[in-house]
């Protein structure tokens, strides 16, 4: 579908005030597949009429050619790209922008801050010193689908064997974003929910960390977008029983100690009982904060940021929970606010397939994408 933004676009590209409405494909995985015979209804389609950007975007590829197509009596625009060859990801959202970045942005520019990979050298802290992350790319199980590593974290592959499994797969479990993720153990650290909404730790809470991080968000407008992508499986992926919710904060601080030296944290809260939540269909979240929701200490500034902690909670019948694992996938950067009429998201469009599941891009294979427009006349 043709966005608001993009008949602005289109209608200045047609007098020649555009330089292009249609450069790059985005791919994305925020969004939740739907079913081939999904008709989307008119609140569905607004929001899609007026979306600016992917609700999670894992990268852009240019076009390479352009066509034009009559399928089932409809006149249709073809734009084709090539995706990249070597990595994996699981797509379930496309969309077409006008160029490859927001010039306007400079800097501060849409980007991925972390993608959770071996290269990035994440710690766990727990009561002794920092231990580097274990990585494991065989099967996570001995053939029963119950999780046997006993690390409270470890690194693994998206495409183990373990999340191929009929009732994984049935609730989502897998993170889509390349093909590796951090996962932590649910009784990591403890995370309270106070009155005010706000989440308290324990000071002496285990968490994993990144040290030597360097954050150049001072630039961000308070109405810029924080974005979390991060999935929860079951220890046990033959077990039909359901947290009750998943509790997570960022932390970006001065130093290693909590609550020493000034800080921002990202808090975020999923409830089973939330009206668009349900853990039994659908296991991969984007949890989103703008700058000016982040809780800060006075005076801080992203200059002084050195660590990235990271403390999860799954809470079940009131306490936490080791039968589940929260998968962090990607923590993206999305400018909202760099006004360009000439640069936006021209179109969009959720996928649509039998089985209501993400597309999988394999790795080390060659993917050609289509981004097709409708055209009529009124």
């Amino acid at each position: 579908m043709i966005t608001s933004d993009g008949q602005k676009i289109l209608a200045k590209y047609l007098v020649g005030q555009a330089p292009a409405y249609a450069s790059y494909i985005a791919i994305g995985c925020g969004a939740k597949p739907v079913a081939s015979d999904h008709v989307f209804s008119t609140e569905e389609n607004n929001s899609i009429k007026n979306k600016t950007n992917l609700d999670f975007e894992m990268f852009r590829v240019p076009i390479t050619s352009r066509g034009y197509v009559n399928e089932n009596n409809i006149n249709k625009i073809v734009f084709t790209a090539e995706l990249p060859t070597s990595e994996r990801y699981e797509i379930t959202e496309v969309g077409l922008w006008s160029a490859g970045s927001n010039p306007t942005a400079g800097s501060n520019d849409s980007r991925t801050i972390f993608s959770f990979s071996d290269a990035e050298n994440w710690q766990y802290h727990g009561e002794g010193q920092p231990a580097s992350i274990p990585s494991y790319e065989e099967e996570l199980h001995s053939g029963n689908n119950v999780i046997s590593k006993t690390e409270i974290a470890f690194q693994t592959n998206a495409d183990n064997p373990i999340f191929t499994t009929e009732k994984r797969e049935a609730r989502g479990e897998r993170c889509r974003f390349l093909n590796n993720m951090v996962a932590i153990r649910g009784d990591m650290s403890t995370i309270n929910v106070l009155s005010s909404g706000k989440l308290e730790i324990n000071p002496v809470s285990k968490h994993i960390h990144l040290t030597g991080a360097s954050l150049d968000f001072d630039k961000a407008s308070p109405k810029d977008d924080l974005r979390l992508a991060f999935s929860l499986i079951n220890k046990d992926g033959q077990s039909d029983l359901q947290p009750d919710e998943i509790r997570v904060m960022i932390e970006f601080a001065q130093g290693d100690e909590h609550n020493v030296g000034q800080y921002a944290r990202f808090e975020t809260v999923i409830k089973n009982s939330d009206a668009d939540v349900d853990f039994a269909t659908g296991r991969y979240f984007v949890s989103v904060k703008k700058f000016e929701e982040l809780t800060k200490s006075t005076g801080f500034t992203w200059n002084v940021v050195d660590v990235v902690r990271f403390y999860v909670s799954v809470i079940k019948n009131s306490v936490v929970s080791n039968d589940y694992y929260v998968c962090l996938d990607a923590l993206r950067l999305e400018n909202t606010t760099s006004s360009n009429p000439l640069y936006g998201l021209t179109g969009y469009s959720v996928i649509k397939n039998t089985n209501s599941k993400p597309i999988l891009k394999a790795p080390n294979s060659t993917n050609h994408i289509e981004f097709r427009f409708g055209l009529d006349v009124l």
